[in-house]
C-alpha cells in the first residue's frame, strides 16, 4: 500500500457506547472502522483479530504485513464488511495525546515508504534455489542421522543422534518460514511445506503453531497478548506475569535458570507432541496433518525410544534456546504500541556472522523479521542499515548484541526474575 493511503494515526476503537450496538466489534484499517463482529468467527488466523478491536492498535500495518501475499483477498474481504469513517472524536476517545498521534502518523508514513522501496527492489520475491537448499539440508540431516544410528560405533551413534536432532531442529526453522509465507511466494504452497516439514520433522501440527505464533508476532512482549509469555508453571520470563505469589516460589520457577534447557524444553516438546498438537488436529479434522505427524513416529520406532528422546531434547534445546535470545529478557508492555515500536522496543537482533546466520536460520534478525514477516529471511541482512536509519530518525533504540552476550542476558534474566519472585 502506498504511504498516502494511510490517512489516520495509530488507534483503534472499542468504545461503542449505545446499548443496542455495544457488542459490535470494529477494527481500524486505512482510516475507516470495519465491523468484524461476524467475521471474527471465520478469520483463518484465529482470535488474533480480536486484539485489534480491544487494544487501541491500528490494524492497518498488521493486516498489510501478515497478508502481504494475499492483498487481493484482503481487499475483497474488507469490501464485504460494513465500514464507517474514523472521526477526530474517535481518536479523542482513545485518550491519545496530540504528540503520540503525530509520532505514530510520521512513523507509519516512513515505514510504508521503506516497505514500498523494499517491494520495488524485489526483497519479498521468493528464491526457489534457497528453498531447495533448505529442503535438501533437512534430507541430509535425516538420512545421515538414521544411517549413523544403526552403526556399531558409539561415536558414530552419538553423531547420528546429533544429526537427527539437527533434522528436527532445522525442520522447526523451515516450518517457521512456511508459516510466515516467506518461502515460495504462494501462501498455499508454503502452508503445505510447513505442514509436511513440521509433521515429518517434529511430529507436530503447523496449524496449531501458526494459531499461537501469530499472537506473539502481532504484539511481542505484551501481557495477555503474546503467547510466548504464557509459560507458567514451568517458567516466568518476567515477574509481572506471575499473579499468585505461591507460583513464583515454586520449584520450577526458583530453579528456572538451570531447568530451562536441562528439562523445561523437553517437557514442553513432549506435551506438544503427545497432547496439544494431536488434540488440535483431531478436533479440527486436519487429517492430512495427522498423517504427517504419524509418519514422524516411524522414525522414532526405528531409531529406538532412548535415542529418540535424546534427539527430542537436543532439538528442543536448539529451538527454544535460540528463540529465547531475542525476546524473553526484554521489557513487557500492557498498553498499545505502533507496529514499528513493537519490533524495535520488544525484540532485538543477535549480531550477524556467517555461522550465527546459519545456526539461527537468519532469525537472529528478529527486528527485521517482525517488521516484515513475509520477507524471505535470508534477505534480512540486506535491509539492516535502512531499518537502523528508520529507528534513528524516530529516536527509537535499535538493539543488537553478540550471540553469547544474548545467551548471558537470557539466563541472567531468568535468575533475576526468580530472585524477585522469591522475595515478593
Amino acid at each position: 500500500m502506498a504511504p498516502n493511503q494511510i490517512t489516520h494515526p495509530s488507534a483503534i476503537l472499542d468504545v461503542l457506547k449505545s446499548d443496542d450496538i455495544k457488542t459490535k466489534k470494529e477494527i481500524l484499517y486505512e482510516g475507516d472502522f470495519y465491523d468484524v463482529t461476524e467475521w471474527i468467527k471465520r478469520h483463518p488466523g484465529g482470535k488474533i483479530i480480536e486484539f485489534y478491536t480491544e487494544s487501541g492498535e491500528d490494524a492497518t500495518l498488521a493486516i498489510q504485513q501478515f497478508h502481504q501475499r494475499s492483498t487481493k483477498k484482503v481487499i475483497a474481504i474488507m469490501s464485504s464488511l460494513k465500514k464507517r469513517p474514523a472521526t477526530s472524536q474517535d481518536f479523542q476517545t482513545m485518550g491519545l495525546d496530540t504528540k503520540t498521534i503525530s509520532r505514530h502518523k510520521s512513523l507509519t508514513t516512513d515505514f510504508l515508504t521503506l516497505f514500498e522501496e523494499l517491494k520495488n527492489e524485489g526483497m519479498f520475491e521468493p528464491s526457489l534455489p534457497h528453498v531447495t537448499y533448505r529442503l535438501l539440508e533437512l534430507i541430509m540431516f535425516a538420512v545421515l542421522g538414521v544411517y549413523l544410528l544403526f552403526q556399531e560405533s558409539t561415536l558414530l551413534k552419538t553423531l547420528g543422534i546429533l544429526s537427527f536432532a539437527m533434522f528436527q531442529g532445522r525442520s522447526g526453522w523451515l516450518m517457521h518460514e512456511g508459516g510466515h509465507h516467506s518461502l515460495t511466494g504462494s501462501p498455499k504452497m508454503d502452508r503445505f511445506i510447513q505442514a509436511v516439514v513440521y509433521g515429518l520433522g517434529d511430529g507436530m501440527a503447523s496449524r496449531w503453531w501458526s494459531s499461537q505464533h501469530n499472537r506473539h508476532h502481532a504484539m511481542p512482549q505484551r501481557i495477555k497478548r503474546d503467547v510466548d509469555l504464557e509459560t507458567l508453571p514451568l517458567l516466568a520470563f518476567n515477574a509481572k506475569i506471575v499473579k499468585n505469589p505461591k507460583h513464583g516460589k515454586s520449584f520450577f520457577i526458583q530453579n528456572q535458570a538451570i531447568l530451562f534447557l536441562a528439562l523445561d524444553t523437553l517437557l514442553v516438546a513432549i506435551m506438544w507432541k503427545v497432547y496439544l498438537h494431536p488434540r488440535y488436529v483431531i478436533q479440527r479434522g486436519n487429517h492430512h496433518q495427522l498423517l504427517f505427524m504419524a509418519l514422524h513416529y516411524v522414525f522414532a520406532y526405528y531409531i529406538g525410544f532412548v535415542p529418540y528422546i535424546i534427539t527430542v531434547w537436543l532439538a528442543s534445546v536448539y529451538i527454544f534456546g535460540n528463540f529465547a535470545l531475542s525476546h524473553t529478557h526484554l521489557p513487557v508492555t500492557t498498553g498499545p504500541l505502533h507496529w514499528v515500536e513493537y519490533a524495535l522496543l520488544h525484540t532485538m537482533d543477535v549480531k550477524p556472522s556467517a555461522l550465527c546466520n546459519w545456526w539461527m536460520s537468519y532469525l537472529n534478525f528478529q527486528i527485521e523479521h517482525h517488521l516484515f514477516p513475509t520477507m524471505p529471511q535470508f534477505r534480512h541482512p540486506l535491509i539492516v542499515d535502512r531499518v537502523r536509519k528508520l529507528a534513528a530518525k524516530h529516536g527509537i533504540p535499535y538493539q543488537c548484541e553478540p550471540y553469547f552476550k544474548s545467551v548471558s542476558m537470557t539466563f541472567e534474566n531468568l535468575d533475576h526474575v526468580a530472585k524477585d519472585l522469591r522475595h515478593n
